[in-house]
Protein backbone atom coordinates (compact mmCIF):
# COMPACT_ATOMS: atom_id res chain seq x y z
CA UNK A 1 0.00 0.00 0.00
CA UNK A 2 1.22 3.44 -0.89
CA UNK A 3 2.07 6.20 1.38
CA UNK A 4 -0.88 7.96 -0.46
CA UNK A 5 -3.54 5.04 0.30
CA UNK A 6 -2.23 4.78 3.91
CA UNK A 7 -2.73 8.35 4.17
CA UNK A 8 -6.87 8.16 2.58
CA UNK A 9 -7.45 6.09 5.41
CA UNK A 10 -7.06 8.03 8.32
CA UNK A 11 -9.22 10.61 10.05
CA UNK A 12 -7.17 13.28 9.06
CA UNK A 13 -7.75 12.58 5.71
CA UNK A 14 -11.41 11.84 5.79
CA UNK A 15 -12.14 15.19 7.95
CA UNK A 16 -9.57 17.27 5.36
CA UNK A 17 -11.61 15.95 2.17
CA UNK A 18 -14.82 15.93 4.01
CA UNK A 19 -14.43 19.50 4.62
CA UNK A 20 -13.37 20.50 1.10
CA UNK A 21 -15.39 17.77 -1.07
CA UNK A 22 -18.65 18.69 1.50
CA UNK A 23 -18.55 22.42 0.30
CA UNK A 24 -18.30 21.82 -3.05
CA UNK A 25 -21.58 19.62 -2.56
CA UNK A 26 -23.63 22.14 -0.16
CA UNK A 27 -22.58 24.69 -2.55
CA UNK A 28 -24.16 22.52 -5.84
CA UNK A 29 -26.91 21.37 -3.70
CA UNK A 30 -28.07 25.41 -3.59
CA UNK A 31 -26.97 26.72 -6.68
CA UNK A 32 -29.83 25.21 -8.49
CA UNK A 33 -32.31 27.39 -6.23
CA UNK A 34 -30.28 30.36 -5.38
CA UNK A 35 -31.77 33.85 -5.03
CA UNK A 36 -35.46 32.05 -4.79
CA UNK A 37 -37.61 32.87 -2.05
CA UNK A 38 -38.13 29.16 0.64
CA UNK A 39 -41.59 29.65 -0.99
CA UNK A 40 -40.92 29.45 -4.32
CA UNK A 41 -38.69 26.46 -4.09
CA UNK A 42 -41.37 24.60 -2.60
CA UNK A 43 -44.05 25.26 -5.21
CA UNK A 44 -41.82 25.46 -8.61
CA UNK A 45 -39.88 21.92 -7.18
CA UNK A 46 -42.62 20.36 -5.44
CA UNK A 47 -41.27 20.36 -2.08
CA UNK A 48 -38.06 20.90 -0.92
CA UNK A 49 -34.91 19.84 -3.11
CA UNK A 50 -33.11 17.08 -1.33
CA UNK A 51 -30.89 15.30 -4.35
CA UNK A 52 -28.21 16.97 -6.63
CA UNK A 53 -30.13 18.29 -9.68
CA UNK A 54 -29.88 20.45 -12.76
CA UNK A 55 -30.11 23.96 -13.28
CA UNK A 56 -33.14 24.13 -14.78
CA UNK A 57 -34.04 27.75 -13.61
CA UNK A 58 -37.16 30.40 -14.52
CA UNK A 59 -35.83 32.89 -17.19
CA UNK A 60 -35.62 35.68 -15.21
CA UNK A 61 -33.33 34.31 -12.78
CA UNK A 62 -29.31 33.70 -12.89
CA UNK A 63 -28.32 31.01 -15.49
CA UNK A 64 -25.50 29.20 -16.05
CA UNK A 65 -23.11 30.37 -17.95
CA UNK A 66 -19.11 29.83 -18.80
CA UNK A 67 -17.67 32.76 -17.38
CA UNK A 68 -19.76 33.70 -14.81
CA UNK A 69 -19.40 33.99 -10.64
CA UNK A 70 -22.40 31.35 -10.71
CA UNK A 71 -22.75 27.89 -11.79
CA UNK A 72 -20.85 27.33 -15.58
CA UNK A 73 -22.94 24.14 -16.67
CA UNK A 74 -26.29 23.05 -16.21
CA UNK A 75 -25.42 19.67 -14.98
CA UNK A 76 -26.22 18.51 -11.51
CA UNK A 77 -23.38 18.73 -9.14
CA UNK A 78 -21.57 21.75 -11.05
CA UNK A 79 -20.43 23.89 -8.23
CA UNK A 80 -20.72 27.78 -8.32
CA UNK A 81 -17.71 31.08 -7.38
CA UNK A 82 -17.92 30.17 -3.83
CA UNK A 83 -15.73 26.31 -4.29
CA UNK A 84 -13.52 28.12 -7.10
CA UNK A 85 -12.19 30.69 -4.72
CA UNK A 86 -12.08 27.54 -1.92
CA UNK A 87 -10.23 25.52 -4.36
CA UNK A 88 -7.87 28.48 -4.65
CA UNK A 89 -7.19 28.75 -1.13
CA UNK A 90 -6.70 24.98 -1.00
CA UNK A 91 -3.82 25.34 -3.93
CA UNK A 92 -2.15 27.75 -1.79
CA UNK A 93 -2.10 26.09 1.23
CA UNK A 94 -0.62 22.65 -0.92
CA UNK A 95 1.69 24.76 -2.85
CA UNK A 96 3.24 26.16 0.66
CA UNK A 97 2.83 22.71 2.66
CA UNK A 98 1.39 24.71 5.62
CA UNK A 99 -0.70 27.78 7.20
CA UNK A 100 -0.84 30.86 4.45
CA UNK A 101 -1.07 34.41 4.73
CA UNK A 102 -2.65 37.12 2.87
CA UNK A 103 0.26 37.97 0.60
CA UNK A 104 0.32 33.86 -0.23
CA UNK A 105 -3.32 34.30 -1.38
CA UNK A 106 -2.25 37.38 -3.51
CA UNK A 107 0.35 35.18 -5.24
CA UNK A 108 -1.99 32.67 -6.10
CA UNK A 109 -4.72 35.08 -7.61
CA UNK A 110 -1.89 36.77 -9.85
CA UNK A 111 -1.19 33.60 -10.54
CA UNK A 112 -4.00 31.68 -11.74
CA UNK A 113 -7.43 33.61 -10.17
CA UNK A 114 -10.03 34.05 -13.20
CA UNK A 115 -11.62 37.40 -12.39
CA UNK A 116 -14.70 36.41 -14.69
CA UNK A 117 -15.59 34.08 -11.74
CA UNK A 118 -16.08 36.44 -9.29
CA UNK A 119 -18.67 38.38 -7.46
CA UNK A 120 -18.13 42.60 -7.49
CA UNK A 121 -16.16 42.26 -4.37
CA UNK A 122 -13.78 40.02 -5.41
CA UNK A 123 -13.41 41.55 -8.88
CA UNK A 124 -12.73 44.61 -7.18
CA UNK A 125 -10.03 42.71 -5.17
CA UNK A 126 -8.51 41.40 -8.35
CA UNK A 127 -7.72 44.71 -10.28
CA UNK A 128 -6.14 45.93 -7.00
CA UNK A 129 -4.21 43.10 -7.33
CA UNK A 130 -3.30 43.61 -11.29
CA UNK A 131 -3.30 47.16 -11.14
CA UNK A 132 -1.54 48.32 -8.28
CA UNK A 133 1.06 48.07 -5.67
CA UNK A 134 -1.64 48.09 -2.65
CA UNK A 135 -0.05 45.78 0.38
CA UNK A 136 -2.29 42.13 0.72
CA UNK A 137 -3.96 43.31 3.94
CA UNK A 138 -5.18 46.52 2.60
CA UNK A 139 -6.82 45.38 -0.70
CA UNK A 140 -9.67 44.51 0.57
CA UNK A 141 -10.65 47.64 2.52
CA UNK A 142 -14.04 49.12 1.15
CA UNK A 143 -15.29 46.27 -0.90
CA UNK A 144 -19.02 45.78 -0.58
CA UNK A 145 -19.51 42.82 2.60
CA UNK A 146 -20.90 40.02 0.93
CA UNK A 147 -20.51 36.77 1.25
CA UNK A 148 -17.18 35.77 -0.73
CA UNK A 149 -14.86 35.61 2.54
CA UNK A 150 -16.94 33.23 4.59
CA UNK A 151 -17.87 31.44 1.67
CA UNK A 152 -14.12 29.95 0.78
CA UNK A 153 -12.73 30.12 3.80
CA UNK A 154 -13.52 26.47 4.88
CA UNK A 155 -9.42 25.13 4.12
CA UNK A 156 -8.04 27.29 6.89
CA UNK A 157 -10.18 25.61 9.48
CA UNK A 158 -8.36 22.37 7.99
CA UNK A 159 -4.79 23.41 7.99
CA UNK A 160 -5.58 24.90 11.48
CA UNK A 161 -7.54 21.79 12.47
CA UNK A 162 -8.46 21.33 16.48
CA UNK A 163 -6.99 25.30 16.84
CA UNK A 164 -9.88 27.30 16.27
CA UNK A 165 -8.26 30.17 17.71
CA UNK A 166 -5.77 30.24 15.37
CA UNK A 167 -7.92 29.38 12.59
CA UNK A 168 -9.71 32.51 13.26
CA UNK A 169 -6.60 34.47 13.07
CA UNK A 170 -5.39 33.04 10.26
CA UNK A 171 -8.66 33.55 8.37
CA UNK A 172 -8.66 36.92 9.75
CA UNK A 173 -5.32 37.92 8.07
CA UNK A 174 -5.28 35.81 4.69
CA UNK A 175 -8.91 37.13 3.47
CA UNK A 176 -8.10 40.53 4.45
CA UNK A 177 -7.30 39.97 0.71
CA UNK A 178 -11.25 40.47 0.12
CA UNK A 179 -12.54 42.26 3.04
CA UNK A 180 -12.28 43.98 5.93
CA UNK A 181 -15.07 44.93 8.78
CA UNK A 182 -17.96 42.19 9.29
CA UNK A 183 -17.51 39.78 6.15
CA UNK A 184 -13.70 39.06 7.36
CA UNK A 185 -14.85 38.62 11.19
CA UNK A 186 -17.58 36.05 9.42
CA UNK A 187 -14.47 34.13 7.74
CA UNK A 188 -12.65 34.22 10.80
CA UNK A 189 -16.15 32.97 12.44
CA UNK A 190 -16.41 30.08 10.09
CA UNK A 191 -12.96 29.03 9.65
CA UNK A 192 -13.16 28.34 13.40
CA UNK A 193 -16.00 26.51 14.19
CA UNK A 194 -14.24 23.96 10.90
CA UNK A 195 -11.19 23.93 13.20
CA UNK A 196 -13.26 23.09 16.11
CA UNK A 197 -15.29 20.39 14.11
CA UNK A 198 -12.03 18.67 13.14
CA UNK A 199 -11.31 17.42 16.81
CA UNK A 200 -11.86 13.40 16.57
CA UNK A 201 -14.50 14.34 19.42
CA UNK A 202 -15.49 17.02 18.11
CA UNK A 203 -19.23 18.15 19.90
CA UNK A 204 -21.82 20.11 18.26
CA UNK A 205 -22.17 22.43 21.10
CA UNK A 206 -18.63 22.99 20.89
CA UNK A 207 -18.19 23.60 17.17
CA UNK A 208 -21.24 26.65 17.90
CA UNK A 209 -19.03 27.75 20.81
CA UNK A 210 -15.79 28.01 19.10
CA UNK A 211 -17.44 30.39 15.75
CA UNK A 212 -19.01 32.55 18.69
CA UNK A 213 -15.81 32.58 21.00
CA UNK A 214 -13.35 33.63 18.65
CA UNK A 215 -15.08 35.85 16.67
CA UNK A 216 -13.14 38.68 16.38
CA UNK A 217 -14.18 41.73 18.41
CA UNK A 218 -16.57 39.64 20.29
CA UNK A 219 -19.80 41.47 21.20
CA UNK A 220 -19.01 44.80 19.28
CA UNK A 221 -18.75 42.45 15.85
CA UNK A 222 -22.10 42.73 14.04
CA UNK A 223 -21.73 39.54 13.23
CA UNK A 224 -22.50 38.52 17.29
CA UNK A 225 -26.07 39.63 17.64
CA UNK A 226 -27.05 37.80 14.44
CA UNK A 227 -25.33 34.78 15.26
CA UNK A 228 -26.89 34.82 19.12
CA UNK A 229 -30.65 35.50 17.54
CA UNK A 230 -30.12 32.66 14.92
CA UNK A 231 -29.32 30.22 18.14
CA UNK A 232 -32.00 31.04 19.82
CA UNK A 233 -34.51 30.91 16.75
CA UNK A 234 -32.81 27.14 15.86
CA UNK A 235 -33.61 26.30 19.94
CA UNK A 236 -37.19 27.12 19.48
CA UNK A 237 -37.55 25.44 15.90
CA UNK A 238 -39.27 22.15 15.77
CA UNK A 239 -37.51 21.40 12.57
CA UNK A 240 -35.40 23.27 10.08
CA UNK A 241 -38.54 23.81 8.00
CA UNK A 242 -39.98 26.10 11.06
CA UNK A 243 -36.42 27.41 11.65
CA UNK A 244 -36.48 28.68 7.95
CA UNK A 245 -39.87 29.91 8.42
CA UNK A 246 -38.94 32.13 12.31
CA UNK A 247 -35.40 32.92 10.08
CA UNK A 248 -37.66 34.96 7.38
CA UNK A 249 -39.81 36.51 10.52
CA UNK A 250 -36.89 37.80 12.16
CA UNK A 251 -33.50 37.72 10.80
CA UNK A 252 -33.57 38.46 6.79
CA UNK A 253 -31.05 41.17 6.54
CA UNK A 254 -32.31 42.86 3.78
CA UNK A 255 -29.64 44.60 0.68
CA UNK A 256 -30.47 47.52 -1.16
CA UNK A 257 -30.35 47.71 -4.58
CA UNK A 258 -30.11 50.37 -7.52
CA UNK A 259 -31.18 48.26 -10.01
CA UNK A 260 -34.19 46.09 -11.69
CA UNK A 261 -32.33 42.95 -9.79
CA UNK A 262 -35.47 43.88 -6.87
CA UNK A 263 -36.50 41.61 -4.36
CA UNK A 264 -39.72 39.87 -5.16
CA UNK A 265 -41.15 38.49 -1.55
CA UNK A 266 -42.89 35.66 -4.02
CA UNK A 267 -40.68 34.46 -6.14
CA UNK A 268 -37.32 35.88 -5.82
CA UNK A 269 -35.48 36.63 -2.91
CA UNK A 270 -31.89 38.31 -2.66
CA UNK A 271 -29.18 38.72 -0.01
CA UNK A 272 -25.08 38.57 -0.05
CA UNK A 273 -24.91 39.51 3.43
CA UNK A 274 -22.86 37.63 6.25
CA UNK A 275 -25.17 38.64 9.07
CA UNK A 276 -27.89 36.27 7.35
CA UNK A 277 -25.89 33.79 5.98
CA UNK A 278 -23.33 32.65 8.10
CA UNK A 279 -25.21 32.47 11.42
CA UNK A 280 -28.31 30.57 9.29
CA UNK A 281 -25.21 28.14 8.27
CA UNK A 282 -24.15 27.61 11.54
CA UNK A 283 -27.77 27.17 13.06
CA UNK A 284 -28.88 24.52 10.37
CA UNK A 285 -25.81 22.32 11.08
CA UNK A 286 -26.88 22.96 15.04
CA UNK A 287 -30.66 22.22 14.30
CA UNK A 288 -29.77 18.94 12.08
CA UNK A 289 -27.46 17.89 14.99
CA UNK A 290 -24.59 17.48 12.63
CA UNK A 291 -25.87 15.12 10.05
CA UNK A 292 -24.24 16.12 6.71
CA UNK A 293 -26.73 15.36 4.22
CA UNK A 294 -29.82 16.73 6.58
CA UNK A 295 -28.20 20.08 7.40
CA UNK A 296 -26.71 20.94 3.69
CA UNK A 297 -30.50 19.76 2.42
CA UNK A 298 -31.79 22.48 5.17
CA UNK A 299 -29.31 25.52 4.35
CA UNK A 300 -30.26 24.81 0.08
CA UNK A 301 -33.45 25.17 0.88
CA UNK A 302 -33.65 28.44 2.84
CA UNK A 303 -32.98 30.33 -0.51
CA UNK A 304 -31.49 33.52 -0.83
CA UNK A 305 -27.91 33.09 -0.68
CA UNK A 306 -28.39 29.40 -0.86
CA UNK A 307 -25.49 27.89 -2.55
CA UNK A 308 -23.30 29.85 0.14
CA UNK A 309 -25.44 28.83 2.91
CA UNK A 310 -25.20 24.90 1.94
CA UNK A 311 -21.64 25.51 1.37
CA UNK A 312 -20.47 26.56 4.46
CA UNK A 313 -22.60 24.34 6.61
CA UNK A 314 -20.52 21.75 4.20
CA UNK A 315 -17.46 22.92 5.60
CA UNK A 316 -18.35 22.44 9.04
CA UNK A 317 -20.70 19.12 8.61
CA UNK A 318 -18.22 17.45 6.16
CA UNK A 319 -15.12 18.28 9.08
CA UNK A 320 -17.58 16.87 11.73
CA UNK A 321 -18.25 13.69 9.53
CA UNK A 322 -15.66 13.05 7.08
CA UNK A 323 -16.23 12.49 3.78
CA UNK A 324 -17.53 8.64 5.03
CA UNK A 325 -20.39 10.79 6.72
CA UNK A 326 -21.41 12.14 2.99
CA UNK A 327 -23.44 10.60 0.33
CA UNK A 328 -21.22 8.31 -1.53
CA UNK A 329 -22.93 9.43 -4.92
CA UNK A 330 -22.12 12.92 -3.97
CA UNK A 331 -18.73 12.65 -3.53
CA UNK A 332 -18.71 10.61 -6.83
CA UNK A 333 -21.02 13.33 -8.80
CA UNK A 334 -18.88 16.05 -7.80
CA UNK A 335 -15.53 14.28 -8.55
CA UNK A 336 -17.14 13.40 -12.29
CA UNK A 337 -19.11 17.06 -12.34
CA UNK A 338 -15.68 18.96 -11.51
CA UNK A 339 -12.77 16.97 -12.49
CA UNK A 340 -10.41 20.46 -12.77
CA UNK A 341 -9.00 20.89 -10.36
CA UNK A 342 -8.78 17.36 -8.78
CA UNK A 343 -10.42 17.53 -5.28
CA UNK A 344 -9.41 14.47 -4.09
CA UNK A 345 -6.19 15.03 -4.71
CA UNK A 346 -5.84 18.50 -3.33
CA UNK A 347 -7.60 17.03 -0.51
CA UNK A 348 -4.55 14.64 0.05
CA UNK A 349 -2.52 17.50 -0.34
CA UNK A 350 -4.25 19.43 2.64
CA UNK A 351 -3.81 16.49 5.08
CA UNK A 352 -0.45 16.43 3.72
CA UNK A 353 0.23 20.18 4.75
CA UNK A 354 -1.61 19.37 7.75
CA UNK A 355 1.03 17.18 9.46
CA UNK A 356 3.93 19.54 7.57
CA UNK A 357 2.44 22.12 10.34
CA UNK A 358 2.33 19.82 12.82
CA UNK A 359 6.02 18.77 12.40
CA UNK A 360 7.17 22.24 12.47
CA UNK A 361 5.02 22.46 15.85
CA UNK A 362 6.89 19.57 16.96
CA UNK A 363 10.40 21.11 16.13
CA UNK A 364 9.50 24.60 17.71
CA UNK A 365 8.48 22.62 21.28
CA UNK A 366 11.88 20.32 20.98
CA UNK A 367 13.22 23.30 20.69
CA UNK A 368 11.82 25.87 24.19
CA UNK A 369 12.21 22.49 25.62
CA UNK A 370 15.90 22.10 24.99
CA UNK A 371 16.38 25.79 26.14
CA UNK A 372 14.85 24.74 30.02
Amino acid sequence: MTDVENLQMTLLFKKAFGTIIGGAIGDALGGPIETMHYKFIREYHGGRVEDLIDYDRPPEFFQPQKYSSYAWSSKAGTYTDDTYFQLLITKAIVKKMGRITADDLLEMWRDEADYRRAWASLSNSYAKIVHTRIPAREIGIGNIPDNSSPMSIGPIGVINACNPQQAALDAYDVISLCHDGHSREAAAMLAAAVAEAMKPNATIEGVVEAAIRYLPHGKDSKMYSPMIKAMDLADQANDTEELTELFYDQLIIQVERRSKMATDTGRMSLSVEPMESVPCAIAMFYREKGDFRKSVIASANFGRDCDTIACMTGYIAGAFNGVDGIPAKWVETSLKVNPEPNQLELAVGLAKAVLQETNKMKGLIETIEGMV
